[in-house]
């Protein structure tokens, strides 16, 4: 007989994140959630061939941009990089630990993206046709809240993304 799961209310709300986090930020393509690791990895999608030079770059910017950011908060946002090129496309993966996401954190990174990679940089359109400022703000209070909440869920590893608009969350 098959086993049945029973979710928590930590594990739902570490979905309802997930989804709020593809709603809120239309350029990031898939986050794992990686539970037992305390990972987290975002992942975006550029169309194009991204040079070893322009990658450097991002991630010069990138380093620059942590060190202000944790010098003026305190926090301890370190990231690893890795540029995947497959293709017509290439990825850019950001990795962090879970614990410490917070939204703000999660603004910088992909602000940073879309200002290095302003016209190669693909987002959902569905998503960024519907997502206007009054549900941004309330996709932000939704991530604020459910990052403060997600302490406690079950260890799994779940991975979210996004096609044609839906979104997309399993177990892996």
């Amino acid at each position: 007989m098959g086993k049945i799961k029973q979710n928590t209310k930590q594990d739902a709300f570490v979905t309802n994140l997930l989804i709020s986090l593809l709603m809120r930020f239309p350029e990031i393509m898939a986050i794992n959630f990686d539970m037992p690791k305390e990972k987290c990895k975002f992942t975006f999608i550029l169309q194009g061939a991204v040079s070893k030079e322009e990658y450097a770059l991002f991630k010069s910017k990138l380093d620059e941009s942590l060190d202000a950011f944790n010098e003026l908060t305190g926090d301890e946002l370190s990231v690893l990089t890795k540029l995947v090129r497959s293709g017509k496309m290439s990825l850019i993966e950001i990795t962090c630990k879970t614990d410490a996401l917070c939204l703000e954190n999660i603004q910088l990174l992909t602000s940073l993206i879309d200002v290095s990679f302003p016209s190669i940089i693909l987002k959902d359109t569905d998503i960024d046709d519907i997502v206007r400022d009054e549900e941004m703000f309330r996709q932000e209070e939704i991530i604020e809240y459910l990052l403060s909440h997600t302490a406690g869920a079950k260890k799994e590893n779940l991975i979210a993304f996004r096609e044609a608009g839906k979104v997309y969350v399993y177990d892996k």
